[in-house]
């Protein structure tokens, strides 16, 4: 692991973070942070202090030193003549006399060679190496002092070089080397004093920080905890009795409203529930009876379409029966128009006149059977009356709407309830829109949208006939243009075999011209179609006989 990578791991972030990762309880946790944060602050607090008074010593020293290195320096005589060599040495000895720190003194001159010693005393035997560079000794020329801690063995003395005067020319140096023992004992002192003091007040603090945390921190919390659980188990009556006004029991009174809150929900959960439950009683007894509704109604409902099935097939039975009393009537008028001929030219014999006349009666016979015949198999002629268009509508919508959801059709009506009279025959207007309701389910075999609307025109002519339009739109797959110029021909049809005969909207189409109106389709392929059915409005006075 590298230098900056362990750093990482000591920080305190780093270490904080890990701290509030532990399943710890939170007092564990604050007093794992105060024996982190609070040694940590005093101790590097001591450091520092102990960094400061170290420099702040060898500062004093120095300044010492400087002051006594100058004073020898003035108080030396020339040492270029020979008689002054013997009061520099006196005046040398009674320097380290007189200063009990001082280890040494050397005076030395400069010369060609770079430095002579003058005189060196020393407190013990062994004197310490001098050496000058040519830097140190052009600095010394210069007036500047020289100061160098070394670091020798147990010891570590001092030096202090200085320049030396003869009057206000610097002939050479004087260089005093000090013991630190003194500053060092110092500091050691200082040291002990730091740890003593540093670890009583860690200590102070961490006692009367838990004594505190737990009275004003540890204590409220539990309480509240204690609350907690006992709401938690269904006593929504419990009240927590913290009181003070820090924090912590501000957190307690909106506790107690929370649970006052809790309770007066709880309470209202409980009306409704109630109400829920009548409601839902009620809601049952509205579907059974919406069911039985439904059935009546689909019983209705597969009634009309069996009526409506019977008159597609006897429609279609009529339709053929015409054509075929058509093809086969027109031979028969003219064989008994040629067997009356035959018989008022009187040239045959009598037997052969009897004959004739028996064939004549068959042939009567028979062009009466498919008159009757036709009579039985085409829908009677609608006997109209006034009646309301929106009433026969509303009246097939009720019947229709559970066949619609069946299929997954919408419903849409917009029936205008200002809207006239019209003169027609019930029966047969339903007839016409079942059929037309029909074709639009069929043409939604995923579902869609069914729009029924009604409303009356205004022509711009007062004089012209106003007509009730009737619109049925769907939304399904469109009529293309060729097969929209057949839809209303007798048996064409776009379904499989089995599934229509092709005879509704020829119907529709029918019974719309009985009541004097008339039909219109307008379709786009893939987007649907929209039957328009026009009646006139009755005008009063009219009616069927």
């Amino acid at each position: 692991m590298n230098t900056r990578r362990f750093r990482s791991l000591l920080s305190f972030p780093f270490i904080a973070r890990r701290i509030f990762r532990q399943p710890f309880g939170l007092k564990t946790k604050i007093t794992l942070l105060l024996l982190l944060i609070v040694p940590g602050t005093l101790l590097f607090s001591s450091y520092l202090d102990f960094q400061f008074s170290k420099k702040a010593q060898l500062d004093l020293y120095l300044d010492r030193n400087l002051y006594i290195a100058m004073q020898i320096d003035l108080s030396l005589p020339d040492p270029r003549i020979p008689e002054n060599l013997q009061r520099i040495e006196e005046e040398i000895e009674e320097w380290l006399l007189s200063r009990p720190a001082l280890i040494g003194i050397d005076v030395f001159l400069f010369s060609l060679k770079g430095w002579d010693i003058v005189t060196s005393h020393y407190r013990h035997s062994k004197p310490i190496p001098f050496t000058l560079t040519h830097e140190q000794i052009k600095e010394l020329k210069s007036d500047k002092p020289l100061i160098l801690l070394r670091r020798d063995g147990e010891e570590n003395p001092m030096e202090v070089t200085v320049p030396l005067h003869s009057r206000r020319k610097i002939i050479g140096g004087v260089r005093i080397v000090s013991s630190l023992d003194e500053a060092h004992n110092y500091l050691n002192k200082k040291k002990q004093w730091t740890y003593l003091i540093t670890f009583s007040s860690i200590l102070i603090i961490l006692l009367t920080s838990t004594l505190f945390f737990k009275r004003l921190v540890g204590n409220p919390i539990q309480r509240l905890v204690e609350a907690m659980n006992r709401v938690e188990k269904g006593d929504l009556e419990t009240v927590t009795p913290i009181q003070s006004r820090d924090e912590l029991g501000e957190l307690g009174r909106h506790f107690n409203q929370m649970v006052r809150k809790i309770r007066e929900s709880h309470e209202q959960n409980i009306q409704l529930l109630s109400q829920i439950s009548r409601f839902n009683e009620e809601l049952t007894r509205k579907v059974e009876s919406a069911t039985s509704e439904l059935k009546h109604l689909h019983e209705a409902l597969s009634e009309t379409q069996r009526q409506l099935s019977q008159s597609e097939k006897l429609a279609a039975l009529g339709l053929l029966t015409g054509a075929v009393a058509h093809q086969i009537g027109t031979p028969l008028n003219s064989i008994s128009g040629y067997i009356q001929l035959i018989l008022q030219e009187g040239n045959l014999p009598p037997k052969d006149q009897q004959r004739l006349k028996i064939i004549e009666s068959q042939v009567d016979r028979l062009a009466e059977s498919f008159k009757t015949l036709l009579s039985y198999t085409t829908l009677p002629q609608p006997r109209r009356k006034p009646l309301d268009i929106n009433e026969v509508l509303r009246e097939l919508i009720s019947l229709s709407e559970p066949w619609l959801r069946s299929h997954q059709i919408t419903l849409e009506t917009s029936l205008d309830p200002n809207l006239p009279l019209v003169l027609g025959e019930v029966t047969h207007l339903q007839t016409l829109f079942l059929n037309l309701i029909n074709n639009a389910i069929d043409a939604m075999p995923k579902g869609g949208e069914l729009t029924i609307k009604t409303l009356v025109t205004s022509p711009l002519n007062p004089e012209e006939e106003r007509w009730v339009e009737i619109s049925i739109m769907d939304t399904g797959v469109g009529i293309s243009e060729e097969i929209r110029k057949k839809i209303f021909d007798p048996f064409f049809t776009t379904k499989k075999a089995g599934e229509g005969m092709g005879l509704g909207l020829s119907i529709c189409e029918k019974i719309v011209k009985d009541h004097s109106g008339k039909i219109e389709v307008k379709s786009e392929v893939g987007k649907g179609s929209t039957f328009y059915v026009y009646l006139p409005v009755y005008k009063g006075g009219e009616v069927d006989e």
